[in-house]
């Protein structure tokens, strides 16, 4: 059981989910203080244009001060924006010039949120960090396994318990964000706090009301944050010219079969708009950035049993994973797992697997706990 009276930093984003996440905390005893972060808004150059980030526009921080103000709690906005820029930004740009598709928000969690974000919750002595995700934190006090885990926040006595930590879907499973939290580790979880991961979100909005927040009916984000038009095909011609040349088409068996009008207007799986004057039905299968090509197929040629994953992270004990998921709100299908070298696996799903992605996150379960994940290089 968590000890009240401790100090929290709860980041604010002007919405429901985190206005509540600091309500529920200062009526549970901890002195919070709200932080609003200030992130990158993509600015036209030519025009002088400011398209603003969603989580950090004008009206989202007039909304956060106003929650805060309704607590009684202390409230700061921080400048992350170079931070944001060159963590998430510039990562989502490159990603997509290497042909790979990206998770934006796995970056900001793990970068902006768990690292820099983290840090200041400490600098300013506080005990955790608080968020409005819908996710769970379950503490296991067990003596000490050796387990292929990250890094320890506690003592390696082996004579003592120690608290593990788990990583759990929230309650609300159409609101589950695990997806985009897999980069935590034991040490980062034990300075986090997610207040309505035990919540639906029907519930959220029925608190909110109740304690007549002013986010109450404030409508939900959607979308990635610094693309506020959802026009990603115009953000990549903004930033990622390469992607913007013409190029050719080809079909599975490398006949040319058309010309693209630039890479970043497609995406694997995607059949309209491909601009092919044929009578059967094609699919994107795969961008070839380095050639500048687009390679086409039947819709049986999107699908796949195996892929190579890199970049891993585990929470909990691999050997334990009964299934995984390839991109958010995906169905979490049964597979196994094989150590091929260099900290990389491959994954074998019990069914073939649509569209997977190069780049995208794959997340490993058992049952609904989180116990690792990483980025998808390749589909076998």
């Amino acid at each position: 059981m968590l000890k009240k009276n401790k100090r929290v930093i709860c980041a604010m984003s002007g919405g429901v989910d985190s206005s509540v996440a600091a309500a529920i905390l200062k009526r549970q005893g901890f002195e919070v203080i709200g932080i609003f972060m200030k992130l990158w808004s993509d600015k036209d150059a030519a025009t002088d244009l400011v398209r603003e980030n969603i989580c950090c526009s004008a009206d989202a921080a007039a909304s956060a001060r106003a929650v805060c103000h309704k607590l009684n709690i202390p409230f700061y906005v921080v400048n992350l924006e170079k931070e944001f820029k060159k963590a998430v930004v510039d990562y989502y740009v490159k990603e997509y010039e290497n042909g790979r598709t990206p998770n934006p928000c796995v970056i900001c969690n793990r970068d902006i949120k768990g690292e820099i974000l983290l840090k200041k919750t400490l600098e300013l002595k506080a005990d955790f960090l608080a968020t409005g995700h819908y996710a769970r934190i379950k503490i296991q006090n067990s003596k000490f396994k050796s387990q292929n885990f990250n890094k320890f926040s506690h003592s390696n006595d082996k004579s003592k318990c120690k608290n593990i930590y788990e990583l759990h879907q929230g309650r609300d499973l159409n609101k589950d964000q695990t997806y985009f939290l897999w980069t935590l580790t034991q040490e980062k979880l034990s300075k986090l706090l997610f207040p309505v991961g035990e919540l639906t979100k029907p519930q959220v909005r029925a608190i909110a009301k109740k304690m007549k927040l002013p986010t109450a009916e404030r409508k939900e984000s959607q979308g990635i944050c610094f693309i506020p038009d959802r026009d990603v095909c115009g953000f990549l011609r903004r930033h990622a010219k390469k992607l913007t040349k013409p190029g050719l088409i080809y079909e599975m068996r490398g006949k040319v079969i058309g010309q693209h009008n630039g890479l970043v207007n497609y995406t694997i799986g995607q059949r309209g708009r491909l601009g092919l004057d044929s009578p059967k039905a094609n699919y994107v299968v795969k961008l070839d950035s380095k050639n500048n090509i687009l390679i086409v197929g039947d819709e049986k040629d999107l699908y796949r049993k195996k892929l190579i994953v890199t970049d891993l992270n585990w929470i909990q004990n691999k050997s334990d994973v009964s299934g995984a998921r390839i991109r958010y709100r995906h169905p979490i299908n049964s597979c196994q797992i094989k150590d091929i070298g260099s900290g990389d696996i491959e994954v074998t799903f019990d069914e073939p697997q649509r569209a997977i992605t190069p780049g995208q996150s794959i997340v490993f379960y058992n049952n609904n706990e989180v116990l690792g994940g990483g980025i998808i290089e390749k589909a076998l």
